[in-house]
């Protein structure tokens, strides 16, 4: 069982069809850095947005269709799931969930780059390349919709455009992919860019 309210209210967060007992309290503190009041927190608002306590893809893509109404969520809510259903179960849990965060929120600078690095890399093959650039600016554009665009919608020429920039930029040695390493040498030396990340971490997911 999974104790959050207090030794009295012992809360199970998977459904019943799925029978896997989570871990409790205090191994989700120990495997995260988050202490039990924030694990308490944490806990309240993912059961009120997920009362089963366990989250399918289509699920998740529901729940992020609430928050951008304009746009089309199905492949950035598909990329992201990837990263949360960390064990490959077509679904992700509490725990899931909570590690993430914390490695976006509390992680080292190297920790959130890997994270980054990993939703881009759509192949998980180590490697980024154009067309992974192209894809994931596709799917944040159709995510945010056609009323976030300030002056005109985005054509797949500007998209095009746009994603050979960013790649052109962190491609350095001109060796038609990029590895971590070239991510990572690359988003150190930029401060502008570094500031954003620890911005989006105070907000993620």
């Amino acid at each position: 069982m999974f104790i959050l309210a207090n030794d009295e209210d012992p809360i199970s967060i998977f459904p019943s069809e799925i029978r896997k007992v989570p871990k409790s309290l205090e191994d989700v503190v120990r495997t995260t850095k988050f202490n039990k009041s924030e694990i308490r927190l944490l806990y309240k608002g993912f059961k009120q947005e997920c009362p089963s306590g366990a989250v399918t893809e289509r699920e998740f893509q529901s729940i992020y269709s609430h928050f951008f109404p304009h746009g089309d969520c199905q492949h950035y809510t598909r990329f992201l799931f990837r990263l949360l259903d960390r064990r490959k179960r077509t679904y992700f849990t509490f725990e899931d969930y909570v590690q993430t965060l914390s490695v976006l929120i509390h992680g080292t600078i190297k920790e959130k780059l890997q994270w980054i690095f990993r939703f881009y890399d759509i192949s998980d093959d180590g490697k980024l390349t154009k067309q992974t650039f192209e894809t994931i600016l596709r799917s944040l554009y159709n995510l945010l919709g056609p009323n976030s665009y300030i002056h005109q919608p985005v054509t797949e020429d500007t998209l095009a455009k746009h994603s050979a920039m960013l790649f052109e930029k962190l491609d350095f040695q001109h060796a038609g992919t990029i590895s971590f390493e070239d991510f990572e040498k690359y988003c150190l030396c930029n401060e502008q860019l570094m500031h954003s990340i620890n911005i989006l971490s105070s907000s993620a997911i």
